[in-house]
C-alpha cells in the first residue's frame, strides 16, 4: 500500500471508515494455473452470515492415502487468490495440499471486506476444510492473512490446527497504520492523531500470547519495506507457547516463498511438524520428499521468482 494512496484516502475518508484502507482487492482473476501448470478445484461456501465465497483447492501431487496434510493459505491485501497462489502452488509436489480462499470482495467472493468479516470467511474456509475430512491442518497467514489468521484462532477456540505460520505479519492495524504514514514528510507528525481511527480491535497482539497451544513459527525480510521486521520480533516475543522466528535477507514483502532456499527451508520444516527449527538447521536432519526429483539447491538468498502483487 503506497505512502501516496495512503495519503489521498486519509484526506477524503472519515477516521471511522479508516479500515478500509487495508483492503484493495481486485475482480478479475489472472491464468495462475497455466502460468505455473496446476491443476485445481474451484471451491464455493458460504460465510457465517451466508456471504457466497470462493476458494481454489490444489491436490498434492502424491497419492492421496500419501498427502502430508492441508495447508490452508489465508492471503495478503491486494489483488485476489490468483495473483497469491505464486506463492505456494508449489507445495503440492512435495506432499501437500494447499487451500486458498478469497475473502469477501475478493476476486469472486461476494460482499464488503472489514476486519470482522473476514476473520468470519476465514473462519467459514477452515469449516469447508473440516467437513471435508481434512484433519493435518498448517494455516499459513501471509501479510494481512496473518492477522486474519490469528484473530480466527483467538475468537474460535473450537478451530483444531496443526500449526501456524505467520508470515511478514503486523502486530496491530494501528501500529502498521501509523508507520506507513509516517513515510510522507506531509503527514509524520499526524501519524498518532490520524492512527486512532483504526480500529485494533483486531489486532494480532491481542491474540498471540492465547495460541500457546499452537506452534508458531514466525518469519520475517530484513528488507521488507512494507511491513517492518519488528512486528514478527514483537509477535514473537508475546508468544508463550512451541515458537520460532525465522528472518531472511534482501527480500521484498510477500516474496520469500518464492525464493529457492526459503522453499526448501519450508519443506524440511513442515516434514518435522510440530518440532519447530531454526531456520539454518531445518534440513539438516530433513530432506524435502518428492515424487520428481531432488529439490534443488537455492542459487543465493535472492533467487528470482514469479512476480505478485501483495501489500
Amino acid at each position: 500500500m503506497s505512502t501516496r494512496l495512503i495519503l489521498t484516502f486519509v484526506l477524503i475518508l472519515p477516521l471511522s471508515a479508516c479500515q478500509s484502507l487495508f483492503f484493495w482487492p481486485t475482480p478479475d482473476l489472472v491464468d495462475s494455473p497455466k502460468r505455473f501448470g496446476f491443476n485445481y478445484e474451484n471451491v464455493e461456501f458460504q460465510s457465517a452470515d451466508h456471504t457466497r465465497l470462493h476458494g481454489w483447492y490444489l491436490s498434492s501431487t502424491f497419492a492421496a492415502a500419501n498427502s502430508l496434510g492441508t495447508v490452508y493459505f489465508l492471503h495478503g491485501n491486494a489483488t485476489n487468490l490468483s495473483y497469491h497462489i505464486a506463492s505456494l502452488y508449489w507445495l503440492t509436489e512435495y506432499g501437500w495440499n494447499v487451500f486458498i480462499i478469497d475473502y469477501r470482495g475478493y476476486g469472486r467472493s461476494e460482499g464488503e471486506p472489514d476486519f470482522q468479516s473476514v476473520i468470519q470467511d476465514a473462519s467459514s474456509g477452515y469449516q469447508w476444510l473440516r467437513a471435508r475430512g481434512e484433519d493435518n491442518i498448517i494455516v499459513i497467514g501471509q501479510s494481512l492473512g496473518g492477522a486474519i489468521a490469528t484473530g480466527m484462532l483467538g475468537l474460535n477456540k473450537h478451530i483444531r490446527i496443526s500449526g501456524l505460520i505467520l508470515d511478514s505479519t503486523f502486530a496491530s492495524h494501528r501500529e502498521i497504520f501509523r508507520d506507513i504514514i509516517g513515510q510522507s514528510w506531509l503527514l509524520w507528525g499526524l501519524q498518532i492523531p490520524l492512527s486512532w481511527g483504526v480500529v485494533d480491535d483486531y489486532a494480532p497482539q491481542n491474540y498471540i500470547a492465547g495460541l500457546s497451544h499452537i506452534p508458531v513459527l514466525f518469519v520475517h525480510s530484513d528488507a521488507d519495506r512494507v511491513i517492518n521486521k519488528k512486528h514478527s520480533e514483537s509477535l514473537y516475543r508475546q508468544a508463550s507457547g512451541v515458537k520460532a522466528l525465522w528472518i531472511a535477507r534482501n527480500l521484498q514483502h510477500g516474496a520469500i516463498w518464492q525464493d529457492k532456499y526459503w522453499q526448501q527451508q519450508l519443506i524440511c520444516q513442515l516434514e518435522q511438524w510440530p518440532k519447530l527449527m531454526p531456520a539454518e538447521q531445518a534440513c539438516s536432519t530433513s530432506s524435502p520428499k518428492t515424487e520428481k526429483s531432488a529439490f534443488n539447491p537455492p542459487v543465493s538468498d535472492t533467487t528470482s521468482a514469479p512476480e505478485i502483487e501483495d501489500n
